[in-house]
């Protein structure tokens, strides 16, 4: 068997999964990055940027993966929110063998992401600080275009566990599985499991700078005056096989853990800009799949 025949199965279901990423202030990249406020609106648009290989045989691919997302978020009820995500996806393909070399491209609306999560599973507020436990339940609808789509519906349930302190620090760890099922053509792309450790240290100038202070200090003033959150995000994926009418495909599923240093910069009180490399760390994959070679994150938030 080819390489190129040997990659086909886990690039079609590579793509099936990568339409579809988590709703990513103090996360990223972990599925938690879910923050409003009781009957607001929050608007988020991010970019996720994705390069895997594989290479054996004197043959190789490169898969390139532009998957811009927006999405909306509604608290219509104290401690109640909804969200909505739309990705959009674009995949380059390039393989080789010998001199022989061909490209393609491929692109089109992803599934559509619903999700309701409820904030008072335990919520404890203290001076400086919160410790809180939410729940999230969502649906991933078939709704995209059918080389992304994965044709079936997709079931998510979690849990969120967020701890503030002295208004500094922030530790939020989250556990999300997602049961996929079959489509009509009996195509299953695999449960999917995501655990996730984000410590944040918030930026932001204690007292205003003294006319003799220095210029760094001045210019430190200027730039964090409305704060940034400095975010090291210790993420966690593992993917299950997927199934072609009951049978495991091989080349498919696994697991891998990231380490990713992010930024989330306040333009304002009401706006931000974020963004982060997820740098990969273990990478053991189930047969012969792209290695994930780096991951870019970048994106805005606005409150209304």
């Amino acid at each position: 068997m080819t390489m190129r025949r040997v990659t086909l199965l886990p690039l079609i279901f590579g793509c099936l999964s990568v339409a579809n990423p988590p709703l990513r202030a103090q996360e990223i990249v972990a599925p938690s990055a879910r923050t409003l406020f009781n009957r607001a609106t929050l608007v988020r648009s991010f970019v996720e940027v994705r390069d895997a290989s594989f290479r054996a045989d004197g043959e190789s691919v490169k898969v390139s993966q532009y998957v811009p997302v927006l999405a909306l978020v509604y608290g219509f009820y104290p401690k109640w929110m909804v969200i909505v995500a739309q990705p959009y996806v674009k995949v380059g393909v390039t393989s080789r063998t010998g001199n022989d070399e061909r490209h393609e491209n491929l692109n089109g609306l992803g599934d559509t992401q619903l999700f309701v999560q409820y904030d008072g599973l335990y919520s404890r507020n203290t001076p400086g600080g919160l410790t809180r436990l939410s729940g999230v339940f969502g649906l991933q609808v078939p709704t995209g275009a059918r080389r992304f789509s994965t044709g079936a519906v997709g079931y998510t349930g979690g849990l969120i566990f967020q701890k503030a302190m002295n208004l500094k620090y922030v530790f939020t760890g989250d556990f999300e599985y997602t049961f996929a099922t079959e489509n009509n053509r009996g195509i299953s792309t695999g449960d999917l499991a995501r655990f996730n450790a984000v410590p944040a240290f918030f930026v932001i100038p204690r007292d205003p700078a003294s006319p003799s202070a220095s210029w760094l200090r001045k210019l430190y003033d200027r730039a964090f005056r409305n704060g940034a959150y400095l975010i090291l995000e210790f993420n966690g994926t593992w993917h299950g096989q997927a199934r072609n009418r009951g049978r495991e495909v091989f080349h498919t599923g696994g697991t891998t853990l990231s380490v990713s240093p992010g930024i989330q910069y306040f333009l304002s009180r009401r706006f931000l800009v974020e963004f982060s490399s997820p740098v990969p760390a273990v990478s053991v994959l189930n047969g012969k799949q792209p290695e994930p070679n780096s991951t870019y994150v970048f994106g805005f938030r606005y409150l209304f």
